[in-house]
């Protein structure tokens, strides 16, 4: 079998307020270019380390709060099964995936943790290897299971019915708002802060001290984006650990951090009726999937 290089997680992303994920949906560009640049502290303080520590204005909309994503992943869990059991397969949760509770996603700057670069490079702590290829599901479980399961087998990547994709937690005054608001404003907010001019000339500086170091790229978004070996190599370690280091003499994640919140707030506060709208619905889903772990599905 040709090997399927993309990797799936069997149980998906947890079920989120909008398209929550590490890279927001790009914005409407009108809407983006028509923002306002947001007002910044002339020296912005370093962001965090830790991705889990970044905390920006549309998280609440964007993304379950940590209480209660193990409860949504557990009444997804409890759901993909009878669907799977449904159409006649046997399922686990833990089938080469996991119901933990998953790690931060990234901020739109990247890696910022140099102890995580230089034990992990761009690969999360503990995670390499972990998420199986859909070609490998195949070979262990067979392609009519991975098919009910994800809805297509390789060389598809798409399908229409796959378990993954129809056990769905939500609630009916939840579906009738317009649940994508949140991560649509998400990517505004991403797309006008790369393209500021504050976050522009500090991607610059960091740049040229990658360029110093013997590494040529013009973004913090190309290093990840290799095909670095796994475990990681020496040489994905040392291009982490300079891109950190940049990180921090440059000051980009900070400047980054400031401006990027500055236009969420710009568009919070326009949205605010719509988005409290969905946060109030959004209680409905928290408590049917309650019910749902409570009693079994």
């Amino acid at each position: 079998m040709k090997r399927f290089s993309v990797l799936f997680p069997v149980l998906g992303a947890l079920l989120v307020l909008g398209a929550a994920c590490s890279d927001p949906p790009a914005g409407d560009p009108g809407a983006a270019a028509s923002l306002p640049e947001p007002v910044i502290p002339a020296n912005p303080p370093p962001a965090p380390a830790a991705a889990a520590e970044v905390h920006l204005p549309l998280d609440p909309y964007v993304r379950p709060a940590e209480g209660h994503q193990e409860t949504l992943g557990k009444a997804k869990a409890i759901l993909i099964t009878k669907c799977m059991r449904d159409k006649g397969f046997a399922y686990q949760p833990d089938d080469g995936g996991s119901t933990a509770q998953p790690s931060a996603p990234l901020p739109g700057y990247g890696l910022n943790d140099l102890k995580a670069a230089r034990e992990s490079g761009y690969s999360p702590p503990g995670e390499q290897g972990r998420i199986p290829t859909l070609d490998k599901l195949v070979r262990e479980h067979g392609a009519a299971w991975v098919k009910a399961l994800y809805g297509f087998v390789p060389p598809d990547t798409s399908g229409p019915d796959g378990c993954l994709s129809t056990a769905v937690v939500s609630a009916p005054e939840y579906d009738r708002l317009d649940r994508e608001l949140p991560g649509r404003l998400a990517g505004q907010a991403s797309e006008r802060t790369r393209g500021d001019g504050r976050v522009v000339a500090a991607t610059s500086a960091w740049s040229a001290c990658m360029a110093e170091s013997g590494y040529s790229y013009k973004s913090p978004a190309e290093p990840p984006k290799q095909k670095w070996p796994t475990p990681p190599s020496p040489a994905e370690l040392a291009t982490a650990t300079a891109d950190v280091t940049c990180k921090a003499r440059t000051n980009l994640a900070g400047i980054w951090l400031a401006v990027q919140t500055g236009y969420q707030q710009t568009l919070l506060e326009r949205n605010a009726p719509a988005l409290k709208q969905l946060q109030d619905a959004w209680q409905a889903v928290l408590k049917n999937a309650g019910q749902i772990v409570a009693t079994g599905g």
